[in-house]
């Protein structure tokens, strides 16, 4: 919020400098964001009058004016459409410096030397007011130099209010808060001085009390709207408003003056001579006075006989805005619920400083008081004749008294504070103190909606006294070693499994757009959805890691990487039973070379099906004996990233009838969506939650053989639809103790093995602790028993 220490003056004598006044401003938790010296820019700049104009000889946009500066007359070449004889001017003389340095000297424009500059407010560093040149007063002396005509200098400084302080989003606010700082008092308010008047023309119901607790509409007729007197255009110029005119004005000043929004409408433009604030009917809109048309569904609005004129609380319509022919206004004046204004700019997506102020709860018995104000202040600049307000109001709630004590402050804070000092601090902010025999009985005023307890009060203590007089004493601490759940000892080890296997972590966000889940093939009906999200690309709670992972590929290559492996955990949300459920799941994704770089010539082999099987295997290494299962088997299941995989050449990792992780190559038209189809993916999600809930066996250790290994490959044919696992098992099962591992390094369709038949090729590692063994145990091991086994089970050697 801008704040203009000239301004501030009008409230408090508070003597401080603009440095001084910033370092007491952060001691009471305002911090200043910024500070602008305001004045004039410019140097040689004096009042001129305009004698004479005349065209220029060689161009037709061209003037060429005979200039009086009080001193001499000068010849000036001007180019604004708007320069007359007789105008006062700002003119600047030859040696004058401008704004970015310019220095003023002769020069000679078509062929006619020019011995100045007349000015326009922009090229003197000031706000801009119409086009071409600055036409002053015709009643100012010659001579004057310009910058006396802009008032004294000003500092404005940027201040940071929190959102539960909108008490001191005004001029008013903050001296409130510096005067109670520095033990002065507050200057009065003008009073508002209106000339009794009777009858009230614009009647005002209000359909919903608590969301409007308060609202007044008050006539004014016989208004003429203009500009503003230049005061009043300085004083907004300096917080960086542009002034429109006097009505529009005189509300956008009391609002920073006291924190008090107020609208004016055009009251010749209302329909039926009466105010209703009511909820939008179905299909109503309105064009708001940013020209833009918003829908009001749902929306509380400020309606005339006919139609809604205003978004409560946010922004009045341009068809009852007042204009230049405006001669009868209606003034608002109102207090909104913040929770009704927030609901409306959200839904509307418009924000303005009077929804600012009224999300965040102004002042509820402010607003007749500043509807009385404005009213004076039209009057006084705009002329004409008011009459009596109009009010709906809903009976107040007083609250309760805060009741706590001297002792009570001093233990939240941790300090040694006299009940004297803490009801010196406190009396200035109360509108009712009793302090006496260590307790305290505090009244919050109506503006401090946030004072509500001990805590709070023991807050504005610590300010006010200063929180550099608290002690700094350690609290004694009893620490203890905090117990990790399953789900986080699972993530802590698969984070740091992932990251030793070359892959690197992602982190995303937990929220997709429509169009992302439609690149990603999954469906967005029943997916839990954020009721005002701040963008459509973050309206969906994401239902799979993948997405994300698969624009982090894409934004990867479109930079050069060649290769992209990374891995995401997080969580996915689902509806369930009404609610929406968290789980939390793993995701990775590898294209493109498993190697930087190698000694050997040519590019490295890209990142293939057996690459991803392997990561997702060392993952579930601890989760016992496991299954395998094409995604369309029945024992398969479904899960919510099964879109994302190729149908034909993806597994689903099982233990028992539990499903664990899916791996796969990317789906076709997911990689096609995502620019990825010139490069492999494969992609892996694992289920987080339910690999932490698996009793996890025994590790158990055992010394390493020194015998050496006896190694035999069988090449067995079996029918197509046979898994490996199931073979495995049944190799393990029959070999006995000295079998020692297995491994598939060959699966093979062709000639030689019958259609519907394929070939696996094993190795058979054999071995003891204790010994070595001999070509006629393993060969007996090897035809006696696993051989028979594997024949009995419908499998054949091949020749």
């Amino acid at each position: 919020m801008k704040i203009s220490l000239n301004w501030l003056g009008e409230h408090l004598d508070h003597g401080l400098d603009a440095a001084a006044l910033c370092v007491l401003l952060a001691r009471l938790g305002f911090e200043v964001a910024g500070r602008e010296r305001r004045g004039a820019a410019f140097r040689g700049v004096v009042v001129g009058k305009v004698l004479s104009r005349d065209k220029h000889p060689n161009a037709d946009k061209l003037s060429v004016c005979v200039v009086d500066d009080g001193t001499a007359r000068w010849n000036v070449v001007c180019g604004a459409p708007n320069v007359a004889a007789g105008q006062a001017v700002a003119f600047a003389r030859l040696g004058a410096e401008l704004p970015g340095g310019l220095k003023i000297g002769k020069a000679k424009l078509r062929g006619v030397e020019s011995q100045g500059m007349i000015c326009s407010r922009e090229e003197l560093g000031l706000a801009k007011d119409g086009e071409g040149i600055w036409v002053l007063d015709a009643a100012t002396a010659p001579g004057r130099d310009v910058a006396s005509l802009l008032g004294p200098a000003d500092d404005v400084l940027d201040v940071e209010i929190a959102p539960n302080r909108p008490d001191a989003l005004s001029h008013r606010g903050l001296a409130r808060e510096l005067a109670a700082a520095l033990g002065k008092p507050l200057k009065p308010l003008p009073a508002a001085a209106l000339a009794a008047a009777s009858g009230a023309a614009f009647p005002v119901s209000v359909e919903d009390a608590a969301a409007c607790p308060y609202y007044s509409a008050r006539l004014i007729e016989g208004v003429k709207v203009g500009p503003s007197p230049a005061w009043l255009k300085s004083r907004l110029e300096a917080i960086g408003l542009k002034p429109i005119n006097n009505v529009v004005d005189a509300t956008n000043f009391v609002l920073h003056d006291v924190g008090q929004p107020l609208h004016a409408f055009d009251a010749d433009k209302l329909a039926g001579n009466r105010i209703v604030v009511r909820r939008a009917k179905a299909g109503e809109t309105l064009l708001a006075l940013d020209h833009k048309i918003y829908p009001l569904a749902g929306c509380l609005t400020i309606a005339d006989a006919d139609k809604s004129v205003a978004l409560a609380g946010v922004m009045g319509g341009e068809a009852s805005a007042v204009g230049e022919k405006t001669a009868r206004i209606l003034l608002e004046g109102a207090c909104f619920a913040p929770a009704e204004v927030r609901r409306s700019s959200q839904r509307t997506r418009l924000r303005s400083e009077s929804s600012y102020r009224f999300e965040r709860g102004v002042d509820p018995e402010l607003a007749a008081a500043a509807s009385a104000r404005a009213a004076a202040l039209i009057l006084q600049i705009a002329g004409g004749k008011a009459a009596q307000a109009c009010e709906a109001a809903a009976p107040g709630e007083r609250r309760p008294p805060i009741q706590t004590s001297a002792a009570r402050i001093n233990a939240i804070l941790g300090t040694s504070f006299s009940e004297a000092e803490i009801a010196g601090a406190l009396r200035p902010l109360a509108a009712e103190l009793k302090a006496a025999g260590g307790s305290l009985e505090f009244r919050a005023p109506s503006w401090r909606r946030d004072l509500a307890n001990a805590w709070n009060l023991a807050e504005e203590a610590g300010r006010f006294l200063g929180y550099d007089r608290v002690p700094y004493r350690l609290a004694p601490l009893a620490p203890r070693a905090a117990s990790l759940t399953p789900a986080e000892c699972a993530s802590r080890r698969i984070r740091a499994r992932l990251a030793a296997l070359g892959l690197c972590e992602a982190y995303n966000y937990d929220l997709l757009s429509e169009k992302a889940l439609a690149a990603a093939r999954l469906p967005s009906e029943n997916l839990p959805r954020v009721a005002n999200p701040i963008s459509e690309d973050w309206a969906v709670l994401r239902p799979s890691l993948l997405p994300g992972l698969l624009r982090n590929a894409q934004h990867n290559l479109s930079r050069g990487a060649e290769s992209v492996r990374l891995f995401e955990l997080g969580k996915v949300y689902a509806r369930k039973n009404g609610a929406v459920e968290e789980l939390w799941r793993v995701a990775g994704l590898l294209l493109g070379p498993a190697m930087q770089a190698r000694w050997q010539p040519g590019r490295a082999p890209d990142a293939e099906f057996a690459d991803a099987k392997a990561v997702v295997e060392d993952l579930l290494s601890r989760a016992g004996a496991l299954s395998w299962a094409g995604l369309d088997a029945p024992a398969a299941g479904k899960t919510a990233s099964d879109p994302l995989f190729h149908p034909a050449n993806s597994l689903r990792a099982l233990a028992g009838a539990t499903p664990l992780a899916t791996l796969g190559w990317l789906h076709p038209r997911v990689a096609r969506a995502h620019d990825l189809e010139r490069a492999g993916v494969v992609v892996f999600d694992l289920d987080l939650e339910a690999l932490a809930a698996l009793t996890r066996p025994r590790v158990q250790a055992r010394s390493l053989s020194p015998f050496p290994p006896v190694r035999r490959d069988l090449a067995l044919v079996v029918r197509e639809e046979v898994p490996y696992g199931d073979v495995e098992r049944l190799i393990l099962g029959a070999a006995g103790e000295i079998l020692q591992a297995v491994e598939l390094f060959d699966v093979y369709r062709g000639k030689g093995v019958e259609p519907g038949g394929k070939s696996f090729a094993v190795r058979l590692t054999f071995g003891r602790a204790d010994r070595t063994l001999t070509d006629v145990e393993v060969g007996e091991t090897v035809n006696s028993r696993v051989l028979p086994a594997l024949i009995r089970s419908g499998a054949r050697p091949r020749c």
